[in-house]
């Protein structure tokens, strides 16, 4: 993955930060995005489907091999454990699913994960729905020749453990640990039930 997030991928399938519960796959127009919009925002059910199976697959493989390392040696071990291991297992499942999995954000814990000038839209546009209490729907949208899936993170009180207020949510030892290993950390300050970022799953050529 690409290359941050590594609390979030310990917290998603863990305890802590979740896909929106009441996101659904859309349908065309019937999702309130048209099938082509000024952004070039396009709703493909295919996408879609494929697109969740393999986020969902990745954060599964992400979390077991997470909890597996937080038994063993808790949560401090496993940021470090993160930092290391959560690109190739990332990229194991790309390579499977002959398709590109990552995370992009706003707010990077790693910069490598920040989002693109285009894709800050996206992130302004479910931050929007989010605003007025509508259900985040998932994006697929075509950029050059690739086809791109896009879905929403969100926080729960288990993410603040590493995203949430310093001192107050996160110990200062594991802001150490994140200070040392990433120095141009952004993500920080977050609250409960809050937009983190998004999944992105590339279909190259498509």
């Amino acid at each position: 993955m690409k290359y941050s997030f590594i609390f979030i991928f310990l917290l998603m399938a863990l305890t802590g930060c979740k896909d929106s519960p009441n996101a659904k796959p859309a349908a065309g127009t019937e999702t309130g995005v048209p099938d082509t919009d000024p952004e070039g925002v396009k709703s493909e059910i295919p996408y879609q489907e494929k697109g969740m199976e393999y986020a969902m697959a990745t954060q599964a493989a992400l979390g077991k091999a997470l909890q597996t390392k937080i038994q063993e040696e808790g949560i401090q071990e496993a940021i470090g454990f993160c930092k290391v291991e959560a690109l190739p297992i990332t990229d194991s499942l790309s390579g499977k699913f002959g398709v590109d999995i990552s995370r992009i954000t706003d707010k990077p814990r790693n910069p490598v994960n920040a989002a693109s000038a285009e894709e800050m839209k996206f992130i302004s546009k479910i931050k929007s729905e989010l605003g007025t209490g509508q259900p985040p729907e998932p994006l697929v949208v075509r950029q050059g020749d690739d086809t791109n899936f896009y879905y929403p993170i969100l926080t729960n009180n288990m993410c603040l453990k590493c995203h949430g207020t310093p001192e107050d949510d996160i110990q200062p030892r594991v802001l150490g640990i994140i200070a040392e290993l990433y120095p141009q950390d952004q993500a920080t300050g977050y609250g409960n039930n809050q937009f983190r970022g998004l999944w992105k799953v590339s279909f190259k050529g498509e």
